[in-house]
């Protein structure tokens, strides 16, 4: 095992994920890849009807929430001695994105939390955990 990403939205579930995959890292020396993808929160046509300026924030506003919570993630992960960690933030579909990734970057494993911070959706349209594990085409580990 050389490298294993991790998906994270800031969730109880994704910090057990992140604790996992760290310890992982940590006792096979392997780099650790932490990602967070955001979906965006408004509709493309809600957005569109944004000022430029409000635009420009909301974009702002993900990048940073975003941003931070690789970073929280990676001082958990380096609260377990992980090493060789990575961070990346980016905007889509979170499942499809992360398997991009992993796919992109040659990830030996993903590890993701078995619920996040969506819930509700997760119920009506499939949680990011089950999209991963229906089409990834590495190993996932999914974490209670």
């Amino acid at each position: 095992m050389k490298c294993v990403l991790v998906g994270t939205d800031g969730s109880d579930g994704a910090a057990r994920a992140v604790d996992y995959a760290a310890r992982w890292a940590k006792g096979s020396e392997a780099r650790l890849l932490i990602v967070n993808v955001t979906a965006g929160s408004l509709p493309d046509k809600m957005f569109s009807r944004l000022t430029n300026a409000e635009q420009a924030w909301l974009k702002e506003l993900h990048t940073s929430i975003s941003a931070q919570t690789v970073k929280d993630a990676r001082e958990h992960a380096r609260r377990i001695d992980a090493s060789a960690i990575e961070l990346e933030s980016r905007t889509g579909d979170p499942a499809q994105t992360i398997i991009d990734i992993a796919e992109k970057k040659d990830m030996d494993a993903i590890v993701v939390g078995k619920r996040g911070a969506g819930r509700v959706v997760g119920l009506l349209v499939g949680s990011v955990s089950q999209k991963i594990v229906s089409l990834a085409q590495r190993p996932v580990i999914v974490v209670p």
